[in-house]
């Protein structure tokens, strides 16, 4: 043997709980986001066929149902404080209920794509509505992020050519951008409420919200309706109910308590991508070579913004 050798245990790579928390938070908002971003093109298949109340009644109502068995299955306590109701009561009307029927009735009126990329202007919305309320600090390397982000969005959507650009466009368009509003402040009122209570409770509360009022709007169409869904239809409306609404807005909201406002609402860019591509595949919807180059300037501003450092919020 040789003197002097001397053996080193290998260097082992221990994740702060700081950082655990902020990747946990990463991969909870990216599922949400990719389920959300294929949900556009096959909902606009079904919403073929039925109204947007119907079709929301039967999304809501899967999701519910699959929010409450996962409740259930981890003794998910559904308890709120009196003083507590109206802000989750308020938070859940205007994520589920008006949200989705503001953005499902501008789907079914313009392309799945046209949706997608519109909600790409959620990130600075939610970022000024978090510097207003929720005292968020917004750093400039954020700033810069969302500018070369947003002229991404702005050359994609008009292809290149920023003269085509319409300050009011077609009703659908006009809903997705309303549906921007509702989204962003679905966020920022959500951010207390998460310091509070479990994202399961929230979300398992807030669709069965949903679930209750769509099923006042639309009873009487119901019958009417379902009679024209395939089998195929109903297979694509069960895995909606399932995936993006049921998982997703809870997988949205465990981002939500890990990241700030603006950090979360920014990974919105990439549902876009996600949504253009999978409209591409089921509607074939246009993707052209120019709109993916645009696209790419998207990505880049999204990776300025998410490569400064995120904010951990507390979890207390």
């Amino acid at each position: 043997m040789s003197a002097g050798i001397t053996f080193q245990p290998p260097v082992t790579f221990i994740m702060s709980q700081s950082k655990r928390e902020q990747l946990i938070g990463i991969l909870f908002v990216l599922a949400a986001i990719f389920s959300w971003g294929a949900y556009f093109p096959f909902a606009k298949i079904i919403l073929k066929k039925v109204s947007p109340e119907v079709f929301l009644f039967f999304r809501l109502g899967i999701g519910g149902l699959i929010l409450s068995l996962l409740s259930l299955k981890s003794r998910q306590k559904f308890a709120v404080d009196k003083r507590e109701l109206l802000p989750v009561v308020i938070a859940g009307t205007v994520g589920i209920i008006l949200h989705q029927l503001v953005q499902v009735a501008g789907l079914k009126l313009t392309t799945a794509t046209n949706t997608g990329w519109i909600l790409t202007l959620i990130p600075p919305i939610t970022g000024l509505l978090g510097w207003i309320f929720l005292k968020e600090r917004v750093s400039w390397r954020q700033i810069l992020g969302l500018t070369v982000a947003i002229i991404g969005v702005l050359l994609f959507v008009s292809k290149g050519n920023l003269s085509h650009l319409s300050a009011t466009g077609h009703l659908g368009d006009l809903l997705a951008l309303f549906s921007v509003g509702t989204w962003s402040g679905y966020t920022i009122l959500m951010k207390p409420l998460l310091k509070k209570h479990q994202p399961l409770f929230l979300s398992t509360f807030h669709m069965g919200l949903g679930f209750i009022f769509f099923l006042f709007l639309s009873a009487r169409t119901i019958p009417s309706q379902i009679i024209r869904l395939s089998g195929t239809d109903w297979l694509i409306l069960i895995l909606i109910g399932i995936i993006p609404s049921g998982l997703a807005y809870f997988w949205w909201s465990a981002g939500l308590q890990r990241l700030s406002a603006i950090n979360t609402s920014t990974f919105l860019f990439v549902e876009a991508i996600v949504a253009s591509f999978t409209a591409f595949l089921v509607l074939h919807e246009s993707f052209t070579l120019p709109m993916l180059l645009f696209a790419a300037v998207i990505i880049s501003g999204v990776y300025i913004t998410q490569s400064s450092k995120l904010r951990i919020n507390s979890l207390g």
